[in-house]
């Protein structure tokens, strides 16, 4: 069930019913500037992994949101807003969540003071807060420091196995804005209890935060080892927008976290959502929107186990400056768009936006959507034209009464835009009136990217047609046997899933083979089997291989891109067309594939694979060449010029045998490599509920359910019946004649 929270004073957030025991948040206060404020509280996750932000405007409506904080321990937590005016009346509330759903609490206000000059020359204020990535022998210690106007103020941290501290950090020099700030001390000892103040100082004197405590971890020193972290440069930077980039090894811990810490000076303050990273070494990206234009950001890499946290080098970028002329008709104006409520119901929802070109005309719209706010998925990107209006896509084949999070964006030549980040719940259906079926999930194998000497990442898709969660994994080996075998995963209980796990240890130009495997309590299904080369000392764009499976006796040929990649925004749109949500055995499907290269770049190595699942018999296509072995149509599209776009239909039928309620997946598959010779890819999927025909002869002779023939082995059965049936009048015709 979902949490309810209560205020107490400030506010006071009461998360029941989360597993492992109630999470307690409590906000515990403002403190304000005539121009900032910084929001203050206390988390008891109970062992549950929470994350926990605020919500603040000038209005009852808030509007905006402060950066989300994760916390699996009692940790406080803070944020610091220096955009406010002075003398004005601000509203605030707490926010959580978890597994069991997000919670909110009451609105609070607070009113600016004015600005003063007298202030200048007053004392600095410290406060100090909770520590984090508290492990065995490392802690960070946090504080909010306010110069109060004067720009000489110094702080540090005072620390020490006791009240008397004895300790010292380094000195830093705050500047003259007021800011949450952090250092992190090391050489701790494992299950010991630490206390620390802030301090800071100017000419006017010395102040002392409070004191309080922490406790290290308990640590094994024999077993495990520390992971290892890399930052890598920022990518998509715009004026409010960059990506985040890194490199997490666990070195074989699988209890490892990662995320990343910024902000505008090298003492960071700010973190993004921490995230498991599981047993496998890979690369890691996270999204930071609403950022202040023509500014510098700092970040670095950070990750933690159950021996310690571990950084990367802190690494800059920084944000362009808009064009301040929001009227012209140059096309050089930054969109404007806004995410709007969702209109939802048992397993769909229609996502509402809004969207302003401001006279640009190259305008393009999307809805990006997940189980999660790291999102993940995103709707087909359509041309806006340059006129302002809603606009809205529909999300399918969701689980029932769950909750998704979802943001509308735009894009121009200046720049991407986003909308705030908005969730939905779908509703429950009661299954006495909708026939739906509890089966084993869908997995359909996608292509590699990544590809390198001696690596390569292994993608796949997941489809869950129940609310039972899900495990996923890679079978993969030098020969279709396979053999090898990569980390399964819980993927969850969300409708759709993309898997991706990277494999190493790989010898150059050698022809690999893989598939991926996903298994519920239902049972458990495998994708095709498809190959790529690891990339040799000599690249070829692109060749064909011949896969001998073990189940048939033809061959499938498969078109490997061989280049190397990494993560970035897809340069290609690419849709899938399937008609209505349920098919009905025995029924004839066109699917309509479109794509379009939206980039200014010509794309090299493109190549697109559709696949059919088992339950559609694939009848042809208008291009491409079509693969029995795995139900697939590759097209090899060799190039594709700036802006050009492709169509391709594919005709099936839907098996007579489709059992009711069946989950029935067409998936699209597109990789290219760009101007660079960096490999992308895009994904696109339709789902249908299969449905049996009302009767044996079927809804009607020649449309869906049909009982002709659909082989020429049925016709010349029936041609065999019906000179049968003609033999046997005709004798029967002779007898009564000659009774006559």
């Amino acid at each position: 069930m979902k949490t309810k929270i209560t205020f107490f004073g400030i506010a006071l957030v009461a998360l029941l019913g989360f597993f492992g025991g109630t999470s307690v948040v409590s906000a515990q206060g403002v403190v304000t500037t005539c121009n900032s404020a910084t929001f203050n509280g206390s988390v008891t996750p109970n062992g549950n992994a929470t994350s926990v932000w605020f919500e603040w405007g000038a209005t009852a409506s808030l509007g905006t949101q402060t950066t989300h904080q994760t916390f699996t321990t009692n940790s406080t937590f803070s944020q610091l807003v220096s955009v406010l005016n002075q003398n004005t009346t601000y509203y605030y509330r707490a926010m959580a969540t978890n597994v069991a759903g997000t919670a909110e609490g009451s609105i609070i206000s607070f009113k600016t003071p004015a600005c003063s000059i007298a202030s200048v020359g007053s004392l600095p204020t410290a406060t100090t807060n909770a520590a984090t990535n508290i492990a065995t022998n490392y802690a960070t210690l946090n504080a909010f420091i306010n110069p109060n106007s004067t720009n000489d103020t110094v702080y540090w941290f005072e620390w020490g196995t006791s009240t008397n501290l004895g300790n010292q950090t380094n000195h830093y020099s705050q500047g003259i804005a007021a800011s949450n700030m952090s250092t992190s001390i090391s050489g701790l000892s494992a299950n010991t209890t630490y206390y620390y103040r802030a301090a800071a100082q100017n000419a006017q004197g010395t102040v002392y935060g409070s004191i309080v405590s922490f406790t290290t971890s308990y640590g094994n020193t024999n077993t495990g080892t520390l992971p290892t972290i890399s930052t890598n440069g920022a990518t998509n930077t715009s004026n409010d927008y960059a990506v985040l980039n890194g490199y997490v090894n666990p070195s074989g811990s699988s209890d490892t976290t990662r995320w990343f810490e910024w902000g505008t000076s090298t003492n960071l303050g700010n973190q993004t959502n921490h995230y498991s990273q599981g047993i496998a070494a890979s690369s890691f990206s996270e999204n930071l929107s609403g950022l202040s234009q023509n500014t510098t950001y700092y970040y670095r890499a950070a990750a933690q186990n159950s021996q310690g946290v571990v950084y990367g080098s802190i690494v800059s970028f920084n944000t362009g400056t808009s064009n301040t002329c929001w009227s012209c008709n140059n096309g050089n104006s930054f969109v404007v768009v806004s995410t709007r409520n969702a209109d939802t119901s048992g397993d769909f929802a229609v996502l509402n936006g809004y969207v302003d070109p401001n006279g640009s005309n190259d305008t393009v719209r999307w809805f990006e959507w997940g189980g999660s706010q790291s999102l993940g998925n995103s709707t087909q990107k359509l041309a806006q034209g340059s006129a302002t209006s809603n606009f809205s896509a529909t999300l399918s084949g969701l689980v029932q009464n769950t909750t998704y999070y979802y943001r509308a964006a735009a894009r121009n030549s200046s720049g991407t835009v986003y909308g705030s980040i908005l969730s939905f719940t779908t509703t429950y259906t009661n299954t006495t009136t909708i026939n739906t079926v509890s089966v084993a999930p869908t997995a359909t194998t996608l292509l590699a990217t990544e590809i390198s000497r001696t690596s390569a990442k292994l993608n796949g898709l997941v489809f869950t047609s129940a609310s039972q969660s899900s495990n996923a994994w890679f079978e993969w080996g030098t020969n279709s046997s396979l053999g090898n075998k990569t980390q399964t995963f819980g993927v969850g209980t969300a409708s759709t899933i993309k898997h991706a796990d990277v494999i190493t240890g790989l010898s150059a130009g050698q022809t690999y083979y893989y598939r991926i495997a996903a298994e519920n309590p239902y049972g458990k299904t495998y994708g095709s089997i498809v190959s790529f080369v690891a990339e040799g000392a000599t690249v070829i764009p692109d060749t064909t291989v011949v896969v001998n499976t073990p189940v048939r006796t033809n061959t499938v040929n498969t078109t490997t891109v061989i280049t190397r990649s990494i993560g970035t925004q897809s340069l290609v749109s690419l849709a899938v067309d399937g008609g209505a949500d349920v098919i009905v055995s025995g029924e004839k499907r066109s699917y309509h594939v479109t794509w379009k290269n939206e980039s200014t770049q010509s794309l090299k190595n493109v190549v697109l694979r559709v696949t059919l699942p088992s339950s559609m018999k694939f009848e042809s296509a208008t291009n491409g060449s079509y693969s029995s072995a795995d139900n697939s149509v590759t097209v090899d599209l060799k190039t594709l010029a700036s802006k050009a776009e492709g169509e391709l239909f594919i005709f099936a039928t839907a098996d007579r045998r489709l059992a009711q309620g069946q989950l029935v997946v067409v998936t699209a598959n597109m990789v290219y490599t760009d101007a660079r010779n960096i490999q992308g890819d895009a994904i696109a999927y339709v789902t249908h509920r299969g449905e049996q025909a009302q009767n044996g002869l079927g809804a009607n002779l020649f449309g869906a359910g049909s009982f002709l023939p659909s082989s020429l082995f049925e016709w010349i059965l029936l041609l065999i019946l019906v000179l049968i049936l003609v033999l046997l009048a005709n004798h029967l015709y002779g007898r009564f004649s000659e009774d006559k």
